[in-house]
């Protein structure tokens, strides 16, 4: 379809020169039997809640006369009895029935009760000339044996009257007993028995409504007394939810691959900068950690595990139909999220395509997942205002407990003491105030004087945030629209650092006749964001005070008492900087402006025939700021530092569909689709860097003394594919999918562009089976089987060509250099998917939800490899390796309460993850004296210890830290396998056995959450846990010196220190610079520093009140106050900040710097007019 390769031409880049061990099992399905015992114990606790929640529900609405027991509050005075009834309807869910007497007595009635149950208000007004029957939702009143007679008030001759019989089926056939069947304006009516038969008094055009829960209602006017037989459709808005799965929509109910779905309801509850953010623990399957508490930081979303080593692991976003570029990342501040241009009140739905069969629509790029973003549509009808406004408290989690002044100075003595044996503690003593920089004659008294300055507190301070959104929709039948903006403020806990961004959503609806449809949806915003200061030079981490904070000597003063920074700090040994100055006057700044736009057309060749053509553009402009100011400790010497970018990118799609849709007699019904797509990038990217400022107020680069260097590059890539689909249903009892996608991308080698995806999967509705009917219990249970291919293209762009860089000088002439070799051959990375799954519904939703097991194959991954060395090159990218991903995914709901003004409602879902390198590459090794080459399994990706064959991706390799000598107080390591040393083994060395204990995946996740609502009030409370990932806390390295170094430490690392012979513990002796005599620094890297990093988070609580609309002013349609509470408790044995994190570009190998999570308070307004 595609005969000719994709080819695009490049441009080069231009610089100018500067002057525990966790061992898969073979068997996939035991991979759950296999858990730890902490998984085991964690599990049955929440399913033991979950169930007796369910449990509780079941009896408070299953017991015995439970309806009948629903109470309210009346109060009516000489009022009909038809009044009383529609008051009990408006209150319950209750519909009335009853005689034409009731609306022709003229009998007034007088009740006022309050928390009354709604059968003693019936016997007390209905007696003594009427009688009641409840069944169900219906209320039947008829005339008592003992009534008198009722006066004809009539004043026109009784119209001629008889029995109306039927029956009532549904679409395949089967009765349906306890369908409503009354007069329409008249209380009068019956119930279908248990075949679905009914008879009812009724007049020559009268007309019967006939309605039932989950179906349609239908209205038939009576012409004869024949029998009036109907057949009831099912409620598309109740049981066949229509949700989006590709190009199109689709019935819920007849979807054969693995999705999950987060409504606006959702999302507007979740005061988050970016809707992924919203998505984090309520999808069973789709795990989202958050980088850092930064406001508008990125989010990483993984879906069904980690497949790729090289080519990334993010899902596929589509917004309206139309691929938003996560790849591209707004600079090169590690803060920024190319997915926070969009305002989350502006989205209607989140669908996450999670199997092949789902997701193998898009083919490319499909084969992490699909997430389909759709926004709010317009509406037609008066124009409506929708306005909001919330305001927040930010505050830090926790904090660090480290030494005071005192305490410091203590271990310090110890630790110079314990170095110096021969020494007297004076001597210790007057070492310590010589390195501390204090004077050696301060006494006893005047150390413990001495004052403790906290840098942390400093460093971390409470903030607030802002926004406010505005909203308007309306239009006619053939042109409506939706227009909202909005503008938001975030900052940090960590100044400078916060987050700005204003938004503009527009989208138009038009239909230009009965056939052409034009649709249009517009994003504008603006993103500023000010990631503050995190490192720069020789010492760092010295400059980054989420990180310094911690480390500085508590007697250091922050300020001195004019009120100016404190800098240089005279801080010990090489790093005298004040991170708390940097983080005022330097600033890494990054402004994005984004335009997403979506144009749709849409014209219907016929009733079954349709079609679309959508074309989408995103423009993205964006430029970064480093600066270092010449008033700061690091800009002095320099007069002021500058680093600047400028890029531009855009992306343009479209995509042409045609689409057929038919129903066959008895039951049979098809959908097919086929299109094609088309999607250009292209990038352009300038920068300088400069010193030399005459001052801080002079910022622009043309106020340089001196350009240090300028750079210029652009890229560009194309993709091409066609796809169709498939979908066949037999009165929605057997379903049965099918997809094909073919792509081509110019990332790949000219012979192998092109890639063929494809799917299929099938379902089966138990449910509807014939056998089933007269049941109650399941209303669902859909079966479903997939097998799906789809691809990942996420590398360079030229990671196939042989590249060349003209930043070469030879003699001081310009020239070029080769930097990449060719590889023809390379060629998308594919992903195979298995998946089993069943959707079920019981009880009328009392119990619904999912289960899925799914085994997800990654093959002919996208690696850097090396090459042989007489190549002149080091690597070069080739299709090698698998990567295996299993697990199983459990999606729990429950509707546990529903009675009069009272409802509850629950969630829990749970995933469990196995991940496993099967296979990496045949590698070329040198062997034997003479040099010569053979060829043996790799078994360890160079550069990468923690990738290897038969082991989880991300796995711990470390040295093997033994704890401490009880009787020396020294640390030990295991040496080789089973010999205890003071040192261990040069890691990869001939005496190194590596030791890989634990993932940084996590092994389960999830959340939990639970919705009330009474009368007016409505109360949220969602917990989300991520369990298993054992993380390196790097941080630990430094605050665990224990007095070894010049830098404060951990509490817990003093008071639990080597203190006498015998004593067991896991922190050494203190001994200045670390190093006990022909031993290694117990600091160094090791498993010792490996932690559990699993938590359970109450996530948020959200408490709302609805202002009941008899209180509302005229032209208010809604008006709700509410407050919410993010991050509130969290429960984890991790020692750092927080166990939420990871880094960007660094396989999570480093806590370093991360700014943690924050509590958030947050008190907000919503109305509408």
């Amino acid at each position: 379809m595609f005969p000719h390769p994709l080819t695009i031409n490049y441009s080069l880049t231009v610089r100018q020169p500067l002057t525990h061990n966790k061992i898969m099992n073979k068997n996939t399905i035991v991979l759950f039997l296999s858990c730890k015992k902490s998984v085991e114990r964690f599990l049955w606790h929440m399913i033991r809640i979950f169930v007796l929640s369910v449990c509780l529900g079941l009896s408070s609405i299953y017991a015995e006369d439970s309806r009948s027991q629903t109470r309210i509050d009346i109060n009516v005075q000489d009022a009909a009895l038809k009044e009383v009834f529609e008051n009990i309807e408006r209150k319950t869910d209750y519909i009335f029935f009853y005689p034409d007497g009731v609306q022709q007595s003229k009998r007034k009635v007088s009740i006022k009760a309050r928390n009354e149950s709604v059968v003693n208000i019936l016997q007390q007004v209905l007696r003594p000339d009427y009688t009641f029957k409840i069944v169900d939702r219906q209320i039947i009143v008829s005339l008592s044996r003992n009534a008198a007679p009722l006066e004809d008030n009539s004043e026109t001759a009784h119209t001629v009257q008889s029995i109306v019989t039927g029956h009532i089926r549904d679409i395949d056939g089967a009765p349906l007993p306890g369908v409503s069947v009354f007069i329409k304006g008249s209380g009068k009516g019956v119930v279908t028995d248990f075949d679905g038969n009914y008879n009812l008094e009724a007049a020559i055009g009268d007309v019967l409504v006939f309605k039932y829960l989950g179906m349609e209602t239908q209205e038939v006017a009576v012409r004869n007394f024949e029998p009036l037989n109907v057949m009831m459709k099912e409620n598309v808005d109740e049981l066949s939810e229509v949700v989006v799965t590709g190009y199109q929509t689709q019935e819920r109910r007849t979807i054969t691959g693995a999705m999950a779905q987060l409504k606006s309801e959702v999302i507007q509850e979740i005061p988050v900068q970016s809707f992924d953010q919203a998505m984090q623990g309520r999808m069973a399957g789709v795990l989202v950690q958050s980088a850092s508490g930064l406001p508008g930081g990125p989010i990483s979303i993984q879906i069904r595990g980690q497949g790729s080593i090289s080519a990334g692991n993010s899902p596929l976003f589509i917004v309206d139909g139309v691929e938003v570029n996560s790849e591209d990342s707004a600079s090169n501040v590690s803060a920024s999220n190319p997915l926070d241009f969009m305002d989350p009140n502006d989205i209607e739905s989140i669908e996450v395509l999670k199997d092949a069969a789902a997701a193998s629509i898009y083919g490319a790029q499909a084969a992490n997942g699909v997430v389909l973003i759709t926004t709010k549509s317009a509406k037609a009808g008066p124009t409506k205002f929708t306005v909001g406004y919330r305001k927040g408290v930010v505050t830090p989690l926790e904090f660090l407990e480290m030494l005071n002044t005192q305490q410091y100075l203590n271990v310090r003595m110890e630790a110079v003491s314990n170095l110096n044996p021969d020494w007297s503690s004076e001597q210790a003593r007057t070492e310590v105030l010589r390195q501390s920089l204090l004077p050696i004659t301060l006494t006893d008294a005047e150390i413990a004087a001495l004052p403790t300055y906290d840098w942390q507190k400093e460093a971390f301070k409470p903030a607030f945030s802002d926004k406010v959104n505005v909203a308007m929709t309306g239009g006619s039948d053939k042109t409506k629209f939706r227009i909202s903006g909005s503008y938001e403020k975030a900052e940090a806990t960590i100044a400078p650092n916060d987050f700005t961004r204003g938004s503009l959503y527009i989208r138009l609806n038009h239909d230009v006749n009965d056939k052409l449809n034009l649709w249009l949806s517009t994003t504008l915003s603006q993103v500023n964001r000010n990631a503050g200061y995190r490192s720069y030079g020789s010492y760092a981490y010295f400059s980054s005070p989420q990180y310094t904070a911690s480390l500085m000597l508590p007697f250091l003063a922050i300020k001195n008492e004019d009120g100016s920074w404190n800098a240089p700090v005279r801080f010990p040994g090489n790093a005298p900087y004040n991170a708390l100055q940097a983080a005022e006057y330097n600033t890494q700044l990054a402004r994005t402006r984004n335009l997403f736009g979506v144009f749709r057309l849409t014209y219907k060749l016929s009733d079954k025939l349709q079609f679309q053509s959508r074309f989408g553009l995103t423009y993205r402009n964006y430029d970064t700021e480093f600066y270092i100011d010449p008033r700061s400790q690091e800009g002095a010497n320099r007069a002021g530092y500058k680093s600047f970018r400028y890029q531009n990118s855009n992306i343009f799609t479209n995509s042409t569909t045609l689409t057929y849709d038919t129903t066959f007699t008895g039951g049979h019904q098809l959908n097919a689709l086929a299109g094609v797509e088309y999607r250009g990038y292209n990038r352009q990217r300038v920068g300088a860097t400069s010193e030399g400022f005459p001052t801080y107020q002079f910022r622009y680069m043309s106020s340089a003394s001196t350009i240090l260097g300028a750079y210029e590059n652009g890229t560009e890539n194309k993709r091409a594919g066609a796809f169709s689909q498939v979908n066949y249903n037999f009165r929605k009892k057997y379903m049965v999918s099918g997809v094909l996608r073919y792509d081509g991308s110019s990332r790949f080698g000219a012979d192998n562009q092109y890639g063929l995806f494809p799917a299929v999967s099938v379902g089966w509705d138990i449910a509807r089976e014939g056998f089933m009917r007269g049941q109650s219990v399941a209303n669902q249970l859909k079966l479903r089987l997939s097998y799906g291919e789809t691809g990942n293209s996420a590398i360079s762009d030229f990671a196939s060509r042989a590249l060349w860089d003209g930043s070469a000088s030879y003699g001081g002439l310009p020239g070029t250099v080769r930097t990449q070799l060719a590889n023809d051959d390379l060629r998308w990375e594919r992903n195979v998917s298995y998946n089993i799954g069943l959707d079920f519904s019981l009880y009328k939703k009392i119990l619904y939800g999912s289960v899925d097991i799914y085994r997800r194959l990654s093959k002919d991954l996208l690696i850097n490899t090396p090459v042989a060395w007489h190549s002149g090159f080091a690597d070069i990218y080739r299709n090698v390796g698998e990567v295996k991903n299993e697990g199983l995914e459990i999606d729990l709901n429950s509707d546990l309460i529903k009675s009069g003004d009272f409802k509850w409602t629950a969630n829990f879902n749970i995933a469990f993850l196995k991940n496993r390198v099967t296979k990496l590459y045949e590698g070329v090794v040198e062997v034997g004296e003479e040099g010569e080459e053979a060829v043996e399994e790799v078994v360890s990706l160079p550069g990468s210890p923690g990738i290897r064959v038969g082991w989880p991706l991300q796995t711990n390799f470390r040295h093997q830290y033994a704890g401490v000598n009880a009787a020396t107080g020294k640390p030990m390591w295991w040496h080789g396998e089973d010999r205890l040393s003071y040192a261990p083994g040069t890691q990869g060395g001939a005496s190194y056995t590596p030791h890989g204990r634990g993932s940084r995946l996590s092994d389960y996740f999830g959340g939990l959450s639970n919705s009330f609502s009474y009368k007016s009030f409505e109360l949220d409370v969602f917990f989300q846990y991520d369990m298993g990932r054992e993380l390196y806390n790097t941080t630990n390295t430094r605050i665990y010196t224990n007095g070894s170094q010049q830098t404060n430490s951990l509490l817990r690392a003093y008071e639990e220190s080597w203190k006498y012979p015998g004593q067991i513990t896991a922190f050494p002796r203190p001994i200045d610079a670390g190093f006990e005599h022909l031993a290694a620094d117990h600091t160094r890297s090791s498993n010792r520093f490996l932690e559990d990093a699993s938590y359970i988070r109450l996530k948020q609580i959200s408490l709302k009140y609805n202002l009941p609309r008899k209180y509302m002013i005229k032209g208010l349609d809604s008006f709700s106050i509410y407050a919410t509470a993010t991050n509130v408790l969290t429960w984890t044995k991790w020692t750092g900040y927080d166990p939420e994190f990871y880094i960007a570009d660094s396989n999570f190998t480093s806590n370093t710097g991360q700014i943690p999570q924050t509590r958030n308070f947050i008190f907000g307004v919503d109305l509408s007019f």
